[in-house]
């Protein structure tokens, strides 16, 4: 699984290995400092990149498992041509979508907004780790991979501990090196220079649950007739579970004034949550409806409970 190592010592640089995501470039000044610093380097930028792969991941689908594998090294300056590799656990539901190429782009920009964030700051004057998180959050959305309109929020004690990483791979490096990350389309060299510490200056949101809210249109599959189950709802290829808390709502239903069968609509207001454990990881989620807005016939023909109340 894991892509061959070549390692050319003279001639042209060759052409970058057709399967490579991205590289990392450490162009480092020859007969100065320690020899192991650059390879010392190129090992904690590495390790830093997977860290970010594993809780990026989480915001997409914690089905998928990330492989952060070694394409190519060139020499001279020292080149590292690096791939993600993308496993999805036996789910047919998954199986059916075609989402290695966007989440592949995701992570590879994940890594490269990072890089660039950590640039922006000092101890003195640190960016906001919050907005790091949203601005991966918001690339995760652009996958589409969910088909949903919320995405699990990043967890910024372990986006920290990545960024850390990350630095220390700058410490290793001396006034003269240079470091470049490149994408298929934007290379960036890095500022050596800045190389303040995340977690020492920033204090992350230790909360063990996040939640948010959206609007969707749910297809009813198998609603809730006795109150102990959850409603099955179907949205866009997904099949998805969730109660109604909407408890004026239920009381018309179940009351019958309210004509609802499978194969038509809820318009509503959905709860989304989270939880993690106390490293970080996610471990679980779910969604509650918490308003029904209106019911939308699978004839077309709509009516409102709000309207059908007044």
């Amino acid at each position: 699984m894991i892509g061959g190592l070549h390692v050319r010592l003279s001639g042209e640089p060759p052409m970058p290995p057709p399967d490579a995501d991205f590289s990392v470039t450490i162009d480092f000044k020859k007969g100065e400092g320690n020899p192991r610093r650059v390879f010392d380097a190129a090992s904690l930028l590495i390790a830093g990149f997977e860290q970010i792969d594993d809780l990026a991941i989480d915001t997409i689908d914690t089905r998928i498992e990330p492989l952060l594998v070694l394409e190519d090294v060139e020499a001279g300056s020292i080149k590292v041509w690096l791939k993600n590799v993308l496993t999805a656990a036996d789910d047919q539901a998954i199986k059916e979508l075609d989402w290695k190429p966007a989440v592949g782009k995701y992570l590879v920009r994940a890594k490269y907004v990072a890089v660039k964030w950590l640039d922006s700051g000092s101890d003195e004057n640190p960016p906001a780790i919050t907005d790091l998180a949203q601005e991966l959050r918001q690339i995760a959305s652009e996958t589409d991979v969910r088909h949903l309109p919320d995405y699990p929020p990043i967890h910024e004690g372990r986006l920290l501990t990545a960024l850390d990483r990350l630095q220390d791979a700058k410490k290793q490096l001396i006034r003269g090196d240079k470091l470049t990350i490149e994408t298929d389309d934007q290379k960036y060299e890095v500022d050596l220079a800045r190389t303040w510490s995340p977690t020492a200056s920033i204090a992350p949101d230790a909360a063990r649950e996040t939640h948010s809210h959206g609007e969707l249109i749910l297809t009813v599959r198998k609603p809730d007739m006795i109150g102990k189950t959850q409603w099955q709802f179907r949205h866009g290829k997904n099949n998805v579970s969730a109660p109604i808390t909407d408890h004026d709502w239920l009381h018309e239903y179940r009351e019958r004034k309210i004509d609802l069968r499978p194969g038509d609509a809820l318009r509503c207001m959905v709860r989304f949550a989270y939880d993690y454990d106390a490293e970080g990881k996610l471990t679980g989620q779910r969604m509650e409806i918490e308003n029904v807005f209106e019911v939308i016939r699978s004839t077309g023909r709509q009516t409102s409970f709000l309207e059908d109340k007044t």
